[in-house]
């Protein structure tokens, strides 16, 4: 079970990188509107390979 916090620091940055991805897909005919989509799917995934980690690792 993880503790509080940590769920409540995935949850914001979960919320943030979908923002990122939302607002860099608006405006994806613009180079920061990719630079965005670049960046939000960055945080997304770094955000659920360490929950993946956590979760196999033996120790």
């Amino acid at each position: 079970m993880i503790p509080t916090d940590e769920l409540h620091l995935m949850l914001i940055l979960l919320v943030i990188g979908f923002l990122l991805l939302g607002t860099g897909f608006s405006f994806r005919d613009k180079g920061w509107g990719v630079a965005l989509m670049l960046f939000g799917s960055a945080v997304v995934l770094v955000t659920i390979g360490t929950r993946i980690l956590e979760a196999v690792s033996l120790s």
